[in-house]
């Protein structure tokens, strides 16, 4: 019906001009009629004019945020330029950050594998001193990947496994089948210097080892657990607890409490061999301990440091009747060290307390004992490295390698007052590397201790011994190592008998997480 009227309202439009009155009545019934449509259109045509205006206005809106935010990321951008540019960053061991918190939209794969790594942040520069094959396993801090997220707690942890054997071989009895110790070489005279040659095999290298660290707000905190088998409780893989020690490092300082090697020991020095003993003549002591080290000087990548130390005493005495030793302070070390990473030198110096007292009467006696040591270590000609040690004093003997426990560091005279022994020892130690994943190391020692004649000691204890080695690694894997090494020693005791010994070890190595 209403298309109908809108034809008879057209027809009746076109006729204005011959009836003018029926013109006029017919546009207005035509307005009245057409009016609803006309209104329809133009309300839809404002709504989506309106609509199309605001999305418009959002857009610009964007557009200027975006342009904003640009400009901010450039400007910061020139600050990091700048600050880089006027302070260059020196890399360093990693230092993992405090762990990011959780997203709340679904992550890509990518970013999930991102989160699983701690950043490298650092506080130390890392060595560029090639570590070989033959290189004592966990001895150092582990390198930044392999460390796993432990949820949202902000901590890290690293586990590294290493499982080894080694196979050696005598020409006659040792005293120490598992360790290569030239102080129990046989000497002439003595039961077994003609023996026979021996073989053994030894899982005793093994280690477990697990590092975690978090950030803190006053840097980085580290607790590390290690141990191998070379407890003495049994024939074979006894627990020895080697390192369980935590420790706060900044860019200021460093403080370390726990169980760890001496501050007096620089590890970084020790040579390369297969033989877990190594040289003579090194410092190598685990101990109870609080060190406090601080940055004393930073310059590029090279920093000067002031390591200090107290430590568990342990007096090492050859007692007569029932006097029994102890010490009335700790151990206590200083040193200067100065590293880079392509070398370092240090300077490490050791005051000790020994005394005795009678079970009977209470009687007691003390001495001061003291030793001084120079060490360093040096990356040379292309992956080669070179490492050299010097050590002297009074009344450290229980630090030497081959003659600690062998109650060396004082002894009775005549009046019976007690007196420190005199001590010294040398050694060095070079790597050569063939090509990648294959190199050789060479280690010599020398130790000598000089006690007055009129001291009440065992003649048949060592005087002075000597120890050489030279290996062949071959890591043919990521994580496999296999080598072979030529041992000697020699041992000169104090009433003047002598004798030597030879040894051949091979050792293979898994090493789970290098």
């Amino acid at each position: 019906m209403r298309s109908g009227t809108h034809r008879t309202v057209r027809a009746a439009c076109t006729e204005r001009s011959r009836w003018p009155l029926v013109a006029a009545l017919a546009g207005a019934i035509a307005a009245s009629l057409c009016a609803p449509d006309a209104l329809a259109q133009s309300s839809e045509t404002a709504q989506l004019r309106a609509e199309l205006a605001k999305m418009q206005q959002q857009m610009q809106a964007q557009q200027a945020a975006m342009e904003r935010m640009r400009q901010r990321l450039d400007e910061l951008e020139s600050a990091d330029a700048r600050r880089a540019a006027a302070q260059p960053v020196t890399p360093a061991a990693p230092i993992p950050p405090s762990v990011p918190a959780p997203a709340t939209h679904v992550e890509t794969a990518q970013a999930q594998a991102s989160r699983a790594q701690p950043a490298v942040q650092g506080v130390e520069a890392p060595s560029r001193i090639v570590e070989p094959p033959s290189a004592m396993p966990g001895a150092h801090d582990p390198a930044p990947e392999g460390y796993v997220a432990l949820g949202d707690s902000g901590n890290f942890v690293k586990l590294d496994v290493v499982a080894q054997v080694d196979m050696m071989v005598d020409n006659k009895f040792l005293g120490y089948q598992d360790l290569f110790i030239p102080a129990s070489i046989p000497v002439t005279g003595a039961p077994f210097h003609d023996s026979d040659t021996r073989t053994t095999l030894s899982g005793k290298q093994s280690v477990v080892r697990m590092d975690f660290m978090r950030d803190t707000p006053y840097g980085v905190m580290k607790v590390v657990y290690k141990n191998n088998f070379f407890g003495f409780g049994g024939p074979d893989m006894d627990y020895n607890l080697q390192y369980l020690y935590g420790e706060l490092e900044n860019k200021r300082f460093s403080l370390l409490a726990g169980y760890y090697m001496s501050a007096f020991t620089d590890i970084d020095v020790f040579p390369n061999t297969l033989d877990y003993e190594g040289p003579n003549s090194f410092t190598f002591k685990y101990t109870p301990q609080i060190r406090y080290t601080p940055v004393l000087y930073r310059h590029g990548e090279a920093r000067l440091t002031l390591p200090m130390s107290l430590e568990k005493p342990n007096a090492d005495i050859a007692v007569l009747g029932d006097y029994q030793p102890y010490s009335r302070w700790p151990d206590a070390t200083l040193g200067l060290r100065y590293e880079t990473p392509d070398w370092h030198v240090q300077w490490a110096n050791l005051v000790r307390d020994l005394a005795v007292q009678s079970a009977s009467d209470d009687a007691t006696r003390t001495i001061e004992a003291y030793a001084t040591q120079f060490t360093f270590a040096a990356g040379v000609f292309g992956d080669d490295s070179v490492q050299g040690w010097a050590s002297f004093g009074k009344g450290y003997a229980n630090f030497l390698q081959d003659i600690t426990g062998f109650g060396l560091d004082a002894a009775f005279n005549p009046s019976l007052q007690l007196e420190a022994i005199d001590a010294e020892g040398y050694g060095a130690g070079y790597t050569h590397t063939w090509r990648e994943g294959l190199t050789s190391s060479a280690s010599y020692g020398y130790l000598k201790i000089d006690p007055d004649a009129n001291l009440f000691i065992d003649p048949s204890l060592p005087e002075n011994t000597s120890y050489a080695s030279l290996n062949l690694a071959w890591q043919f894997s990521e994580r496999a190592m296999m080598g072979a090494e030529l041992l000697w020693g020699r041992l000169e005791d104090l009433s003047g008998a002598s004798g030597e010994a030879k040894r051949v070890q091979f050792s293979f190595r898994y090493d789970l997480n290098p």
